[in-house]
């Protein structure tokens, strides 16, 4: 059995409203956002949220959620 593999386009962007949060789009579309908050990273996807100790975690998080949805 093979999986079929699609390319996303993922794109971080500063939320014109907050300064500490950033925007992670899929597509164009904001899946999650991302919160520096102490020495930690909030990460926020549909109602979860999580705690990652790098923005690269982070992000990782992120794209791993919208993975699990889009099955």
């Amino acid at each position: 059995m093979s999986r079929r593999q699609k390319e996303i386009e993922i794109k971080v962007v500063n939320d014109p409203n907050n300064e500490n949060v950033r925007l992670v789009q899929v597509n164009n579309k904001t899946v999650g956002t991302i919160t520096e908050n102490e020495d930690k990273f909030d990460v926020v996807v549909g109602e979860n949220t999580f705690h990652e100790k790098t923005e690269e975690e982070a992000l990782h998080q992120v794209v791993r959620e919208f993975n699990l949805h889009q099955r």
